[in-house]
């Protein structure tokens, strides 16, 4: 069955913290594969019958969206129920309502998580560290982070990434105001321009 995931990727400096994290944790608990890639969940892993129409909504959704939407990056949660590690994400109301907007127009034909049906303001944001974990690493890892200190970072999300089987089929750039094919999405061009800009705002050169 082909699987659909809706997400944020993590770059820049925020994704080698967090991917630090997560090595720190492979070593000290020897978790295996049950790391997982940086990125911020937004819908799924679905399934749906009508992929043509996927991307049109989803590029639809994305160029409709006039704020760029943000997060901050925080400290740390835990889901007991899947056993799952993960950092904290506070996203700003714009992000939180691009969210829900996804989740709006793909809902009737694609089989979304009851997880992706939480309203604007319940939608939990997190980036996984680990999941799957027995329960006594589990608890271990829960005990281990009362004293770590955590990742603080404000960050544009840059891009909303529409994966298949977990290969990029397009990828939504917010600071070029673009939708990308996969091989644009790869493109250490395209990256780099999205950094120079990001720059050029951090020292003034155009408004937020």
């Amino acid at each position: 069955m082909t699987r659909y995931l809706i997400d944020i990727r993590l770059m820049g400096s925020v994704k080698h913290q967090i991917r630090t994290l997560s090595d720190q944790l492979a070593e000290q608990f020897n978790l295996g594969n049950r790391l997982v890639v940086p990125h911020i969940t937004l819908a799924g892993p679905f399934s749906t019958e009508n992929e043509e129409k996927l991307v049109k909504d989803f590029t639809r959704v994305c160029t409709g969206q006039k704020a760029i939407p943000k997060y901050e990056v925080g400290g740390y949660g835990f889901f007991d129920e899947s056993r799952a590690v993960f950092v904290t994400i506070t996203p700003d109301e714009a992000l939180r309502q691009f969210r829900y907007q996804l989740f709006r127009t793909i809902c009737p034909y694609c089989t979304l998580r009851d997880y992706d049906r939480s309203s604007a303001n319940e939608f939990r944001f997190h980036a996984t560290l680990a999941m799957k974990l027995d329960w006594l690493t589990f608890r271990r890892i829960k005990w281990y982070f009362r004293r770590h200190e955590p990742v603080i970072y404000r960050y544009h999300p840059i891009r909303a990434t529409l994966l298949r089987n977990s290969k990029i089929l397009c990828e939504y750039d917010f600071i070029q105001q673009r939708m990308l094919s996969r091989a644009q999405a790869r493109s250490r061009a395209t990256m780099k321009r999205d950094f120079d800009i990001l720059k050029l705002w951090d020292d003034g050169g155009q408004e937020e």
